[in-house]
């Protein structure tokens, strides 16, 4: 059965690129890191790591110079920030870098491992959940609804994503939490056109249409690459 460390430690801003679904994280013990797997020793020494917040994935501030419409893009940010105790920010003029905040907020992940980027796979909490530093879980024990991950989605402030590696207990609180913000029209779901929308250009996804960010990126990646809509469906295959 998997397991997952609880790891104490503090949430960082100042000077990085975070959007609703991943920040940086400085542990509070260090070795903890060592149960991880990495690819780059580099990044295992980095103090501060780039997290993947597990389970959701939030519209993208910056992805490749562009950016998803920034309402509820900035929304998810502001509230993930908001949930860890980020209370002040002052972004630059592209609203993509934090170059001032009152970070560096107690808190805790939790984790069972690294993605391909070594960015640890996490479990998002405030200092008030109050867990154990070093504590091994498993997912029926993760209090999972005093997690950022459950609020963002139950809030219907980011899209639900799993992947095989996705624990199935996690994903179904997740779904369930999911479909009770769609049934209420709640945050981006009143605006949702992920599975029908005009598509006439970049501006489109850009500032018109409310879609899910792995279709977004797709699509961007499309723009870069082609000039005729005629090899949008066989590039979607």
């Amino acid at each position: 059965m998997t397991q997952f460390k609880v790891i104490q430690g503090t949430f960082h801003v100042k000077g990085y690129q975070p959007d609703g679904d991943s920040i940086r994280f400085k542990a509070e013990n260090p070795a903890h890191w060592d149960s991880f797997q990495w690819n780059s020793a580099n990044k295992k020494k980095a103090a501060k790591k780039q997290l993947r917040i597990e389970a959701i994935d939030a519209l993208e501030t910056h992805y490749a110079g562009y950016h998803q419409p920034r309402p509820f893009a900035l929304a998810a940010l502001e509230r993930l920030l908001k949930l860890l105790g980020i209370a002040y920010t002052e972004y630059s003029l592209s609203l993509t870098t934090i170059v001032n905040a009152d970070d560096a907020k107690p808190g805790f992940i939790i984790s069972d491992g690294l993605d391909r980027y070594d960015r640890p796979v996490s479990f998002a909490f405030p200092a008030s959940a109050k867990l154990t530093d070093g504590a091994l879980l498993t997912s029926e024990q993760i209090p999972l609804e005093k997690s950022v991950n459950y609020r963002l989605a139950r809030e219907g402030l980011v899209y639900p994503t799993f992947y095989t590696t996705t624990d199935k207990v996690i994903a179904a609180k997740i779904r369930k939490a999911v479909a009770l913000a769609r049934k209420a029209d709640r945050g981006l779901w009143a605006i949702d056109r992920t599975t029908y929308l005009a598509l006439w250009d970049i501006h489109t996804l850009q500032e018109d249409v409310t879609i899910m960010p792995k279709l977004f990126r797709r699509l961007v990646e499309f723009f870069d690459a082609y000039e005729d809509f005629k090899e949008l469906p066989a590039y979607m295959a």
